[in-house]
């Protein structure tokens, strides 16, 4: 198999890739912004928001998706690719790399919290819901139906 030039390539060139990693830290920082709300959000107890900004949470992880996919074709070259980078560039691969890890770690770790906080929620609403249920039903059991109190009503008039 004959892999492509990556000189030939501009997928293959130090500047696209950098431009890759770029996007990627860009997209992960507005994901941990968004994160940052969800968390205002679950406390708040809001779902209708939080609900819209899962899905603009959603339309970023497509995008770093996309972006991911796109580093991918640059993979099987990186080293060819960042040893044509000048010091500098370099040495901003390794810090935007770095970053976009320490980012990503960062966003699940904030998400497990917020699904365990959810959990949380969601028991507590199961509990309140079986609550009013059951006194829901105890107050039926108590409910004299309609024709047996007119009857009573009747009874009391007479006496």
């Amino acid at each position: 198999m004959v892999m492509p030039d990556p000189t030939a390539d501009p997928m293959g060139s130090p500047e696209a890739g950098l431009a890759l990693l770029r996007k990627q830290v860009a997209l992960q920082t507005e994901l941990e912004s968004r994160a940052a709300r969800q968390r205002t959000l679950i406390a708040a107890d809001d779902a209708g928001p939080l609900l819209k900004l899962l899905a603009e949470r959603q339309e970023l992880v497509g995008k770093l998706t996309e972006t991911c996919a796109q580093f991918k074709v640059l993979q099987p070259n990186w080293e060819s690719v960042r040893e044509r980078m000048t010091e500098a560039q370099r040495t901003e691969a390794v810090r935007l790399l770095a970053g976009i890890k320490e980012q990503f770690q960062r966003t699940i770790e904030r998400d497990e919290q917020d699904a365990r906080l959810l959990a949380v929620r969601k028991q507590a609403v199961a509990g309140v819901l079986r609550t009013t249920h059951s006194t829901n039903q105890a107050i039926e059991a108590y409910r004299v139906p309609a024709e047996q109190s007119k009857r009573f009503d009747q009874v009391d008039e007479r006496m």
